[in-house]
C-alpha cells in the first residue's frame, strides 16, 4: 500500500511540475494538444535499461495532452496503463504471424482525452513490405503499419490524424521498404482523407541528415501539401532526427499550429524515458470559410 501511496504522490507532483514546463492546456474547444513519442518498449534486455519503470511514468505524461500518439508500445502496455486515467486507449494492428513467439504488432498506440463534444473513429493499416528478419533493424518481426483517426471538432470541422512507425535501418533495403510504406499511405490518404485537413505524426525513420531520406520524405510532403509543424528537438541537441508532426488545413478547417517543439518534461531520475524525443504541437481549428 506504501509503494502504492508513493506512486500517486510522484504521479501527481510530475502532472504539477509538467503543467509549470510545458505551459496551460488549450483554451478553446476546437484547441487540442498532441504529444508524439517513441516509447522504446521491446523487451528489457534488448532496451538495455528498466521499461517496467519507465512505462507508468510515460502513461502519466500522456494524460497532459489530449491526444498521444505512441510507438513501440510493444511489451509493457499494461505498465502504461497502470499511468494513465485516460477512457479511450486504442492499440494498432496485431502482429501478421501469430505462430511467431518472437513477432509483434505494429506497437502503435492512441491515447485520447479529447472533450466529450468531440468524435474519433480509427482505422489501422499495416504495411506488406518491410526490410530485416534477423538484420536490418529486424523490421519484419513487426507488422508496422499506421493508424488513420478521423475526428470531428466540437463545432463540427473535420480532422484526420496519422499515427504511424516506418521501417529502421540505413541500408538500400530498408530504404525502399520506407519508400514503399510511404506510398502504401500516401495511396490510403488519398482515398480516405482526400484535401481535408491532416496531420501525419510518428517516427518515420527518415533521417534529417540523411539526403537520400530526405528525399523521400521532400516527396511525400509535397505530394499530399504538408509542411513541418517545428516540432524538433530543443537545440542544441544530441537526438537522430527522426521523429515528425507535419501538418496542413482543408477547405473548410484551417489548423494553426500554436507552438510546437521537444517535451523535456519525459525524464525519469535525470533521464529520457525513451531513445526518442518526446514531440508535442498545440493545434488550433478555425472554420476556413466561416459564416458571414
Amino acid at each position: 500500500m506504501a509503494q502504492k501511496r508513493t506512486f500517486k504522490l510522484c504521479r501527481y507532483w510530475i502532472l504539477f511540475l509538467s503543467l509549470l514546463v510545458s505551459g496551460a492546456p488549450p483554451a478553446f474547444a476546437d484547441d487540442f494538444a498532441l504529444l508524439v513519442y517513441n516509447t522504446h518498449g521491446l523487451p528489457s534486455w534488448i532496451a538495455g535499461d528498466d521499461p517496467e519503470s519507465r512505462f507508468p511514468v510515460i502513461g502519466t505524461h500522456a494524460d497532459r495532452y489530449d491526444l498521444t500518439l505512441l510507438q513501440e508500445d510493444f511489451n509493457h502496455h499494461e505498465k502504461l496503463l497502470e499511468g494513465t486515467d485516460a477512457k479511450r486507449i486504442e492499440r494498432g494492428s496485431a502482429s501478421r504471424m501469430p505462430w511467431c513467439a518472437f513477432c509483434s504488432g505494429d506497437g502503435l498506440t492512441t491515447i485520447s482525452r479529447l472533450a466529450s463534444g468531440w468524435q474519433m473513429d480509427i482505422e489501422n493499416y499495416p504495411f506488406t513490405t518491410c526490410s530485416g528478419w534477423l538484420t536490418g533493424a529486424n523490421d519484419c518481426l513487426a507488422t508496422k503499419g499506421f493508424q488513420l483517426l478521423r475526428l470531428i471538432s466540437p463545432t463540427g470541422m473535420r480532422l484526420f490524424v496519422v499515427n504511424t512507425h516506418m521501417d529502421a535501418g540505413s541500408d538500400s533495403d530498408d530504404r525502399e521498404a520506407r519508400q514503399s510504406q510511404l506510398e502504401t499511405m500516401r495511396a490510403v490518404l488519398e482515398r480516405e482523407v482526400g484535401d481535408h485537413a491532416l496531420i501525419v505524426a510518428g517516427d518515420l525513420n527518415l533521417d534529417a541528415d540523411n539526403p537520400l531520406d530526405q528525399a523521400l520524405l521532400k516527396s511525400f510532403t509535397q505530394s499530399l501539401g504538408l509542411v513541418d509543424s517545428g516540432a524538433h528537438p530543443t537545440t542544441p541537441t544530441s537526438w537522430e532526427i527522426l521523429d515528425y508532426i507535419l501538418v496542413r488545413s482543408g477547405p473548410d478547417t484551417l489548423v494553426a499550429v500554436r507552438e510546437a517543439g521537444e517535451d523535456r518534461a519525459l525524464v525519469l531520475g535525470g533521464e529520457p524515458l525513451s531513445d526518442h524525443p518526446a514531440l508535442f504541437a498545440r493545434f488550433s481549428l478555425q472554420q476556413a470559410n466561416p459564416a458571414p
